[in-house]
């Protein structure tokens, strides 16, 4: 715990990074990018001079941090992986911040890969200056920044309590602009979390995607009361799209998203209009590629490549975060000039194996399976070549029999291989240990 001496200096510097946010996003984007760039020549030196990982791969090129002077030059570095990341944390820890001085966080995303990851405290009040962001968004819906009622969807033990349990040690927040929050468990019933809800009558629900959106159909199939909020936010997977139509057109609730992961927590965001995901160039620099590592251009889709410019602890450069996303081709009608996202796709790793050693994305199959009538989410295991399971989530009205022919048929029609096809209808899809959600799991290494 914080002495209050801690506690007022993180309180001024959350203050003075917060006046800036409401305005940071619609300042030319030149000088986004002039700010981008300065912290890109101060994360480069501080990496160079305290990370082994970074000193080497730099001498060994014959590169000097004097010659990372923008976002592009950082396609000089290698690549980085979760893999690697998750294999030697300490590789990529500066020395600085080796000796307990930053809160370590463990993060499987939703690849299943366990990766420790660090963060210094300035980092982690940058991120919360930066929320202050979205919390202008939400305004749009709950009518103020501060002092609204949130009930929040998380698993014991998630990043998210993690670093709210870290701000409550080492920063004080007036009432009068707190949230009045409530915590809900994916571990009790559907039967639990409505009367929850209807008790807590919260003005922003925030959560798990998928959680959340199968929580109003079940109470929309089975006829039952729930406490409707002003905005439902979500985060760290996805909501399947059948549910998001249901809670805006028949509950008439409208869902807000953001974009972030364990790696770099304020990656992107969206805007009252909610057609895409704004990046936020101060904080991370962003390029998306192919398979070739090439970049891809407006409108295209490829893999995203981050570099987490804020946090001096865990240092992340040129790294592949792992998904796979739709770069924005056209200026949002909000005024922003933050670049955007089109849409979050999937991610890499999501890779179905075929004979021959051919792999096919994720992206190809699931659209087809998607596609069947009555079908809402469903979660695919490769077990070997050519034996599947699959997982399915369906309105309460369909033709079992029927749908379970018309899935058979369309993987069998995508994959075109002799399949044998395990089909389980299941009320919601089971999600991983840290609690998100995959469509594609293949155990199959061929």
């Amino acid at each position: 715990m914080a002495n209050w001496w801690h506690k007022a200096y993180w309180n001024a510097f959350t203050l003075w990074h917060v006046r800036h946010e409401r305005s940071l996003p619609y300042r030319p984007l030149e000088e986004i990018k002039a700010l981008q760039n300065r912290r890109i020549r101060t994360i480069v030196a501080h990496a160079y001079e305290t990370v082994s990982y970074y000193r080497e791969v730099m001498d060994e090129s014959g590169l000097h941090p004097d010659d990372f002077r923008t976002a592009d030059d950082l396609a000089r570095l290698p690549f980085l992986s979760g893999d690697q990341l998750a294999r030697d944390p300490e590789r990529y820890l500066s020395s600085r911040y080796a000796n307990g001085r930053s809160l370590r966080l463990h993060s499987s995303g939703t690849s299943g890969r366990l990766r420790k990851i660090n963060y210094d405290a300035r980092a982690l009040f940058l991120a919360l200056a930066h929320g202050y962001r979205q919390r202008l968004v939400l305004a749009h819906f709950t009518g103020r920044t501060f002092g609204y009622r949130e009930a929040v969807l998380s698993r014991p033990g998630s990043i998210g309590s993690h670093i709210r349990n870290f701000y409550e040690s080492y920063s004080w927040t007036p009432r009068t602009v707190d949230l009045t929050r409530d915590d809900i468990s994916p571990g009790d019933s559907f039967a639990v979390n409505i009367a929850r809800l209807d008790q807590f009558k919260p003005e922003v629900l925030s959560g798990y995607g998928s959680y959340l959106g199968l929580l109003f159909r079940r109470a929309w199939e089975q006829k039952l009361p729930i406490f409707r909020p002003k905005v439902i936010y979500y985060g760290g997977d996805r909501m399947a799209d059948a549910d998001r139509l249901l809670l805006e057109n028949e509950f008439r609730v409208p869902v807000y998203s953001s974009y972030q992961a364990g790696e770099t927590l304020r990656l992107a965001f969206q805007c009252e209009r909610r057609e895409g995901f704004h990046l936020s160039l101060d904080h991370v620099a962003v390029r998306v590629v192919d398979k070739g590592g090439k970049p891809v251009g407006p409108g295209e889709t490829g893999e995203i490549v981050i570099s987490n410019l804020t946090n001096w602890a865990t240092v992340l450069l040129n790294y592949k975060l792992g998904d796979i996303v739709t770069v924005g081709d056209t200026p949002c009608p909000c005024g922003r000039t933050l670049p955007t996202i089109a849409r979050i796709d999937g991610r890499a790793d999501d890779l179905i194996a075929l004979p021959e050693g051919q792999r096919i994305h994720s992206l190809v199959v699931l659209p087809s399976l998607h596609r069947v009538p009555g079908v809402i989410q469903v979660k695919l295991i490769q077990e070997d070549l050519q034996q599947f399971s699959l997982q399915v989530v369906c309105v309460g009205t369909v033709d079992w029999p029927r749908t379970c022919q018309e899935l058979q048929s369309a993987l069998r029609s995508v994959l075109g291989l002799t399949l044998t096809v395990s089909i389980t209808r299941v009320d919601a899809v089971a999600p991983e240990p840290g609690g998100k959600v995959r469509a594609v799991i293949s155990h199959c290494r061929s």
